[in-house]
């Protein structure tokens, strides 16, 4: 059954074994309203409309309300756990595609719904006032150095990103493997700063390629929704005037405030929080590998080079335990090969964005 709001027109599906048998009443949790539900039996139609509607006035008439919100409060009749989130800020109709039968109910709309779920309360604070999310997807962020490094497979799961394209920018939220919740970093791509994007080779990869930054790459991005990604950036792209080149494009944001920051920070100058240093990460990981990792909160990243660290110096060890210059140079090299690579490493990780000291 099919309830109506008479002060917004707002739409609710009710499951029929959960239709009150008598009189009830709801609250709208669009405008607030109370809607008294009358149930008008088995010959019934569908649709209720609660008091505050002509009952001889068919919907399609002059008079009748217009149903304004109806595709988006039947994404709503489907996934209920969304009702009560603004519309204001975010434009179910757009983000979420109806299937065949004209519901929402589809594999594709509900991995759409996990990302969403993951990060909807800090993106509900990211959205400046008339900002609304229109698509949303996810990828792996590609960094080349971490393959360099040869520690690409341990650091890929600190790259996960919910990529929210909203009709002013493209904001990139860092998220967990298990898309659960939101991690560290945050991110945004003004569309005026995009010259093209593209489909990579393997065809899961988007390719933002951008006039004063490096290009962003995401791997392993379901392609249904990466042609939508794809299709939604390059129209808001082209219908923007491109901008001028300026010293530093601001995309990182505060992990606190949001605001956008240059790069260099250690204090927010905004909300003065303090932020973590890619510097410190560094020399903490050259001393001890995988404390610079636990620094920056990964910890499992830091507990796997701590396990190496152990193997490190049993080799060490059985170097210095032989004798003779040689044994002991190489067990020098051995330690500052591992420890100095491990620094390198954690330094290239705290540098990708801004990270709350306090976490």
């Amino acid at each position: 059954m099919r309830v109506i709001c008479p002060q917004c027109n707002a739409i609710y599906r009710i499951p029929s074994a959960k239709v009150p048998k008598g009189k009830a009443g709801a609250v709208c949790k669009k405008c607030g309203t109370l809607i008294m539900i009358e149930p008008l039996g088995p010959a019934a139609a569908d649709t209720i409309m609660p008091s505050g509607f002509a009952s001889g006035s068919p919907p399609d008439s002059p008079t009748a309300p217009s149903h304004k919100g109806t595709s988006e409060n039947e994404v709503f009749g489907d996934y209920p756990e969304l009702a009560g989130l603004s519309s204001a800020k975010f434009d179910f109709e757009e983000m979420f595609a109806p299937n065949k039968n004209g519901g929402y109910r589809s594999r594709k709309n509900k991995f759409k719904i996990k990302i969403f779920k993951a990060v909807h309360d800090v993106l509900g604070e990211l959205l400046e006032d008339g900002e609304k999310a229109m698509r949303i997807g996810k990828g792996t962020a590609h960094y080349p150095a971490e393959i360099f490094l040869g520690n690409g497979l341990l650091t890929m799961m600190y790259n996960y990103y919910a990529i929210v394209c909203t009709n002013r920018r493209i904001l990139l939220i860092n998220i967990n493997p298990r898309m659960t919740r939101r991690t560290h970093l945050l991110f945004q791509v003004p569309y005026e700063d995009i010259k093209k994007v593209k489909q990579g080779l393997f065809l899961n990869h988007l390719i933002i390629y951008r006039t004063n930054a490096k290009r962003r790459v995401f791997t392993s991005v379901k392609r249904h929704v990466l042609k939508e990604l794809r299709e939604f950036i390059t129209l808001k792209k082209d219908a923007v005037r491109q901008l001028e080149t300026r010293k530093e494009p601001l995309e990182n944001l505060c992990p606190s405030c949001f605001v956008p920051l240059k790069k260099g920070l250690v204090v927010c100058p905004y909300c003065k929080v303090q932020l973590k240093e890619p510097k410190k990460a560094f020399f903490k990981s050259l001393l001890l590998p995988g404390w610079g990792d636990l620094y920056l909160g990964h910890r499992a990243l830091g507990i796997l080079e701590m396990l190496g660290s152990v193997i490190v110096w049993v080799i060490v060890i059985t170097f210095m335990r032989q004798g003779g210059v040689e044994n002991l140079a190489a067990a020098l090299f051995v330690l500052l090969l591992y420890n100095g690579h491990d620094g390198v490493l954690t330094y290239h990780m705290g540098k990708k964005g801004y990270m709350l000291a306090g976490r």
